[in-house]
């Protein structure tokens, strides 16, 4: 074999070789996106699952997109000095696994909101709010909800009676490059309010 055939053959196996690594680097990039999209969805699937569950206990559902806002806009509501606006945050005054074998069934106002990125959950007692109120714990991550796409709104459908709460949740594991996840539900609160005073959750504990 000659020099010349030598560096021919030695081209082609390059030409094969880099063609073969772009291929392989295309595939790993195509199962990254994939494995983010996958993550994404079930990220987002178990928050709207144990959102469902308590809404489907709730009492009381506070709107959490009020029109127009009330002045000063309710600490449930909106919290500029976390980034908690309208339509990102959302209040319930729920029995979710309340025991109702006993006098005091243990119904909790939970608290649920948007924050650096982050879907995030608390609760409390409406008899001692200050002392039992828990620490913010993350349900989902990534989450990438903004204005217009709000992420709670309550159903303006008189048929339902403010009863009814859209859930619109966004997640991306690489915002800016990649593929958003979205998954939509409306959760109907129990069938009353009779004996569950609005007021059950207006003293809100502080951060």
């Amino acid at each position: 074999m000659t020099l010349v055939e030598l560096m021919i053959a030695m081209g082609l196996l390059g030409v094969v070789i880099m063609a073969l690594l772009g291929t392989l680097a295309s595939v790993q990039r195509r199962v990254g996106r994939e494995s983010d999209r996958s993550l994404s969805n079930d990220q987002a699937r178990l928050a709207v699952e144990e959102l469902d569950r308590e809404l489907r206990s709730g009492n009381v559902l506070y709107d959490p997109n009020p029109q127009p806002p009330p002045t000063p806009i309710p600490p449930w509501v909106s919290d500029p000095s976390h980034g908690i606006y309208p339509g990102m945050s959302l209040l319930i005054y729920t029995q979710t696994n309340a025991n109702t074998r006993t006098p005091n069934p243990g119904f909790r106002c939970v608290q649920w909101r948007a924050y650096n990125q982050q879907l995030q959950r608390r609760d409390w007692t409406t008899e001692d709010p200050a002392g039992t109120v828990t620490t913010f714990r993350v349900i989902a991550d990534h989450i990438v909800n903004a204005a217009p796409n709000y992420l709670f709104t309550l159903d303006p459908t008189t048929a339902y009676g403010g009863r009814l709460i859209d859930i619109n949740l966004i997640v991306n594991q690489n915002p800016g490059s990649g593929q958003n996840v979205g998954i939509k539900a409306s959760v109907e609160g129990r069938d009353t309010q009779y004996g569950y005073p609005v007021t059950a959750c207006s003293t809100i504990p502080p951060y």
